[in-house]
Formats: C-alpha cells, structure tokens, sequence
C-alpha cells in the first residue's frame, strides 16, 4: 500500500468517558481503598483505565469526599443536565449534604415512607465542602440554572445560623451568602469564578 499521502501518525488520543475518575480503588471491605499511589485513574473507582490527571479536559475538578472514601477524584461538570442539592440539620455546614448529579434526564424525587425525600436516577453523588465549586463548575462547563439549588445551599446557611450559632460562627463566621464569602476568602478555584464576580467588586 502507497502511504506516500497518509498523514503522519498523532499521539492516540485517549477516551475519556466515565463521570468520575478516582486516584485509588474501593477495596472489598467496609470504607477499604487501594492502589492509590497508581499514576493512571480508576473509573468509579473500579476499573483502572490508561488515563492520567493531566488527559481529563477542564471541565473535570478536582474532589475529595467521602462519598468515594476520601480518595481524591475527578468529576466531570460538563453535560449535567439536572441536580439536586440535600443537606442535613445538623452542627455541620456540609460534612453530612449531597448534590446528585444526572447527566441524562431530570432527577427524580421521592418521599420516603419516614418523610423524608429521597433523590433516585441520578448517576454521581457527592457530599462535603466540594459541593460550592461542583455548583460553580456545573454552572460554567453545563450552563444550567442552578437557581434552585443556590437556594436550597442558602436554607442550610440560614438554618445553621440560626440553630447552631456556634459552629455557624467557627465555619462561616459572617452572616453572607456562601458562595460570595467562599469567594472572596479564596476557597474557589479561581477559573470557576462567573465573570460576574470577577468585574464587580466584592464587600
């Protein structure tokens, strides 16, 4: 065969598919993780891929939560196309809450027969202090109105103010919007700041 006109051999270029990337492996017992010092990714934290940190596009944080045992991972926050924010009354600001993400369809909610509500169909949850730049993140790479969910992150900065002033004293301290307090005390990774904040100066 002639490959006098083929085009010169590229690097391959790697697929990268999962909504989740994990430095690690959950283990067969109870909160057990290994192979965490593997330089290539597992997905969901069990299949090990080819892939390393420096191939996810941008779009991809980083996280470190419990929900994946406190290994480190990588969420993609791109292509979300709902999500559901629950939290927890309890001395803690987001130790014990939840953002559900669906990169397919509309979550759906359910009432439990103890009533309380219950998120099914989504495809990645996460919990902890990740959760304010997982909403940033989905706001810029997805686009979508996370209205309701800034609203909801509000109800449990009002509800531990008022219930737990203490720990609302140690972990917030100010009586301010979360997301413009976490801002402007540097806790956000500065390329997931709206353009919004970054033009208009904060008190």
């Amino acid at each position: 065969m002639d490959n006098v006109n083929r085009p010169a051999r590229t690097k391959t270029q790697k697929k990268i598919s999962s909504y989740l990337y994990t430095h690690g492996k959950f283990g067969r017992r109870w909160r057990e993780i290994v192979d965490t010092d593997n330089p290539f990714l597992y997905s969901h934290g069990r299949y090990l891929t080819k892939i390393t940190p420096a191939d996810l596009p941008e779009d991809y944080i980083k996280i470190h939560s419990r929900a994946i045992w406190y290994m480190s991972g990588y969420l993609k926050t791109s292509g979300v196309v709902d999500m559901y924010y629950t939290y927890c009354k309890e001395n803690h600001l987001f130790k014990d809450d939840y953002i559900h993400l669906s990169y397919n369809k509309k979550l759906h909610l359910e009432t439990t027969q103890w009533g309380y509500v219950d998120v099914v169909d989504y495809d990645v949850c996460i919990c902890g202090n990740d959760i304010i730049d997982i909403v940033l993140a989905a706001e810029k790479y997805s686009g979508i109105d996370t209205s309701a969910v800034r609203a909801r992150i509000e109800e449990k900065r009002i509800w531990l103010r008022n219930n737990e002033p203490y720990e609302y004293q140690r972990a917030v301290g100010e009586d301010t919007d979360i997301f413009t307090l976490w801002i402007r005390k540097g806790y956000i990774d500065s390329k997931l700041i709206p353009a919004w904040y970054q033009n208009h100066p904060m008190p």
